[in-house]
């Protein structure tokens, strides 16, 4: 990732930050794990102030397979899975991919899934689904939106949990 530039690197540390923020707010706070950043990004996130001493969060700089040499406990959330997650499993570790997309990585978490053989699971967003979006959002969410929906959906149902969504997310009232 040491290609990412600089405004894409500060946006992601941007997201993990907005990530631990929720976190400290939920009813129900869950582990914040961040692995794998490297260069710009470890960089633009070691700017961030008082990020070493964040309680329930923590920093690996080592890849997610080395994090994690038994995947069998983790799902890798990605927009391309044909498994919709139904329900978050307390004994389940959610990965989220930490590409700000901007559409140019599309796909890219879910061949990273993959190759890594772990298994896969999209949130429920989608004509059908708990979570119904605006006509014109995409179903790309940002980093923080996906950890917020998470954190939320542990103690609530799905379209409660979407409420952290940004307006131009939300589907509009009839």
């Amino acid at each position: 990732h040491d290609s990412t530039p600089d405004r894409e690197a500060r946006s992601s540390s941007q997201q993990i930050m907005y990530c631990y923020g929720a976190n400290r707010r939920a009813e129900a706070p869950a582990r914040l794990l961040v692995v794998g950043l490297t260069g710009r990004q470890a960089s633009a996130l070691g700017n961030v102030s008082g990020v070493e001493s964040w309680r329930g969060a923590s920093v690996d700089a080592r890849p997610l397979e080395d994090v994690f040499p038994d995947r069998s406990s983790l799902v890798y959330l990605t927009a391309e899975s044909d498994t919709v997650l139904t329900e978050v499993d307390a004994a389940t570790t959610y990965v989220i991919g930490g590409f700000v997309d901007r559409n140019r990585h599309k796909g890219a978490t879910h061949a990273k899934a993959l190759q890594l053989g772990v298994r896969t699971a999209r949130l429920p967003i989608g004509d059908g689904d708990a979570i119904v979006l605006g006509k014109e959002a995409s179903r790309v969410l940002a980093v923080n939106h996906v950890f917020e929906l998470m954190v939320r959906a542990q103690s609530s149902d799905w379209a409660a949990a979407a409420e952290c969504l940004p307006g131009r997310k939300k589907k509009p009232e009839e």
